[in-house]
């Protein structure tokens, strides 16, 4: 029998080398992933749209307004006297978060008391840049879908070649 016996030493010394690179590709294959992420995002697919159920349209009263979260962020359905609207509702300022407020007929960010128009998202008043990103909805069936994020770029384009005119 050629029975062999194999002894592995393990030092300290080591052993802690190999951690310190397991570690170390972790981190490494973490960012690699990060960055393929944001280089190339995942798109829909055409002819594929993802329609979100945000509530029925008996939830949402006339002049009231629902939370919800479109994407992973805060989102503000209301419900005019013209129709639904939605809004990203992440303060375009510094980021806090705006909230329907009924008594005065605005979206009302806290933090530095930025108003924003409740049908088109401009801004009305206060420190925030820009408007609020639109959300299109759909409402079919007694209840209000979600569709995508409208382009706020777009908007942005033609204030911009507007003004310069």
């Amino acid at each position: 029998m050629n029975d062999k016996i194999i002894n592995i030493t393990l030092t300290r010394r080591k052993l802690t080398e190999i951690l310190i690179g397991l570690v170390g590709l972790f981190l490494t294959s973490g960012v690699v992933a990060a960055i393929l992420k944001y280089l190339w995002p995942q798109t829909a697919k055409k002819g594929e749209t993802s329609e979100i159920k945000i509530a029925s349209v008996d939830e949402v009263p006339p002049g009231s307004a629902k939370k919800f979260s479109f994407n992973g962020k805060a989102s503000v359905l209301l419900h005019m006297p013209a129709g639904f609207r939605a809004f990203g509702a992440v303060c375009t300022h510094l980021g806090c978060i705006a909230y329907w407020k009924p008594d005065e007929n605005i979206i009302y960010c806290p933090c530095h008391i930025g108003k924003y128009d409740p049908n088109t998202g401009a801004v009305i008043s206060g420190p925030p840049p820009s408007p609020l990103p639109a959300i299109d909805i759909i409402v079919k069936e007694g209840a209000v879908y979600a569709l995508n994020w409208k382009d706020p770029n777009y908007v942005k384009t033609i204030s911009f070649y507007a003004g310069a005119a």
